[in-house]
């Protein structure tokens, strides 16, 4: 099986929090699963880590078979994986090695940098989360009672 995992980030608006988005498809597109939640986050690169290793745990306890396409707008998080660059900030490295750890743990991975204007829904998970309203939650379960009435 192979799935695609979208991941985002908040650079964050409250002293040291930030939202992390993230979108589970199959290889057609339909979404398996999406999650949200705040993280600890002092940088945007920070947040953007957490967001990555909480979607490879998710791949892992839902679908530890599969082989994994990991679509990101961050350019840094790419270059790092891919060995194009050193990850060079120090606490960047606990959450690297995290990533790696449960990357190795994977059939197949790949991580593809693609624009922010298509990772559209895993961003506005991540806001969502900062901000709590969880208003997207509620919109969608609406949509979905109203499509199976």
């Amino acid at each position: 099986m192979k799935i695609w995992l979208q991941i985002d980030a908040t650079p964050g608006n409250l002293a040291g929090r930030a939202g992390l988005g993230l979108v589970i498809r199959q290889n057609d597109g339909a979404i398996l699963r999406w999650a949200m939640q705040q993280a600890r986050a002092d940088t945007n690169n920070i947040a953007e880590y957490q967001a990555l290793v909480h979607g490879l745990r998710l791949v892992q306890r839902y679908y530890p078979q599969a082989h994994v396409i990991c679509l990101t707008d961050s350019l840094l998080i790419v270059d790092h994986l891919a060995g194009r660059c050193a990850v060079r900030t120090p606490h960047l490295h606990p959450l690297h090695s995290q990533a790696c750890q449960l990357i190795s743990r994977c059939v197949s991975f790949r991580v593809v940098h693609i624009r922010r204007a298509y990772n559209r829904l895993a961003d506005a998970l991540a806001w969502e989360a900062l901000s709590g309203t969880k208003a997207l939650v509620q919109w969608v379960n609406t949509t979905q009672e109203h499509l199976h009435e």
